[in-house]
Parts: C-alpha cells; structure tokens; sequence
C-alpha cells in the first residue's frame, strides 16, 4: 500500500474512530468486530489493520481523543471567581458537550459498556492525556484551607456523580424518568445551590 500523506492519514482514521464510536455505541463494544467496522467505514478490512492493529487500539485511541477533549475543559472551569461560578460553568458545558451526538456516543461507551468490558474503563482511567490534579485544582482553588484533599475529592465526586445521573436519567434512554420534566437549567440552578450550601 502506498505511503498516505500524513494529513489525510489523519483524517481517515478520524473517520473509522467515528464509525467504531458508533458501533460500539448502538451494537455493543464486544460485538462489534474489526469486520464490522471495516465494513462501516468502506474499506477492506486489510486496509483497517494499515490505521489499527487492533479493536483495542481503536478503542484506546477513542478515548484519548475524548479525555484530550475534557482536559482542554480545564481552562474553561478555571475562570470561575468562586465555587458556584465554578460549578455552574461545569454542569453547563457537560450538559451542552452532551447534545453532540459523538458525545453522547461516548458517553455511552463509557458508562454503560464499561460494566461488561472492563478495558474500557481502564482505557480511561489510564490515558496520558489524563489531568486528574489539574481537575482536582479546578475545585482545590475554592475550597483549601476549608476542606481536607479527601474532602475535596469526595466533593468532586458526588457533584459530577448527580450530573451523570442526570444524564443517564434523563438524556440516554430516549425517555425521561425523572418523576418530573424541568430543564437543564432549572436542574443545575438547583443542584448549584445546594452543593454550595452543603460545603460552606
């Protein structure tokens, strides 16, 4: 095969992690097969093997994209004055992030997948790009001094726990089942107000 130029090399494989994504999305991570997803992206499956050596690595290489995205968030978070600023502009680009349907793909790759399939969640937890301190300083910034690094992780925890609840709740099924129908901006106005309350 010849030598592809290095941009459209590029470009191509952005295309088969598009096809994967969904795959792994909507038929499920482990049964979808590199057959499967040379066969949605229109090639041989020869010519698959010459971007990835394996569904693995496609899988590796979705992720760090999506983290690589998630770290670039960080300097977005950091320009709240104070943790309600702070927490309103997280909750609000998580939920926009999540109206791009590759977004949603992943998400659900992550979330729902990862229980049968483990490497996933490995693959995340343990991507180079990840910024967990960096994270972590987003919310450290407002709260040292008051709280100890446990209990600022704890913190973290439970608040981004309540958003991806949210998510799965309400977003995910292609049915709300929330007791009720709000907003987005009614949810996060509230769930703001009361994780500020609770830690101050």
């Amino acid at each position: 095969m010849k030598v592809l130029d290095p941009a459209v090399f590029s470009i191509r494989k952005e295309t088969i992690l598009q096809f994967a994504r969904h795959l792994f999305a909507t038929k499920g991570y482990a049964e979808s097969t590199m057959d499967d997803i040379a066969q949605a992206s229109k090639m041989q499956k020869a010519s698959l093997y010459h971007y990835f050596a394996s569904k693995q690595q496609i899988l590796q290489e979705m992720v760090d994209l999506e983290v690589g995205r998630w770290t670039a968030r960080l300097s977005e978070y950091e320009k709240g004055s104070d943790l309600k600023e702070t927490l309103q502009i997280l909750a609000t680009t998580f939920l926009k992030d999540l109206e791009d349907p590759a977004r949603r793909e992943f998400f659900k790759i992550l979330h729902f997948e990862s229980h049968n399939n483990p490497f996933i969640f490995k693959a995340w937890k343990e991507s180079p790009l990840q910024n967990r301190e960096g994270f972590y300083a987003v919310f450290a910034k407002h709260l040292e001094g008051r709280r100890t690094r446990a209990e600022i992780s704890m913190f973290i925890t439970q608040f981004m726990g309540a958003l991806i609840h949210y998510v799965n709740m309400a977003k995910l099924r292609g049915e709300n089942f929330c007791l009720e129908v709000f907003d987005d901006a009614s949810y996060i106005k509230q769930l703001v107000e009361i994780y500020t309350r609770g830690i101050e």
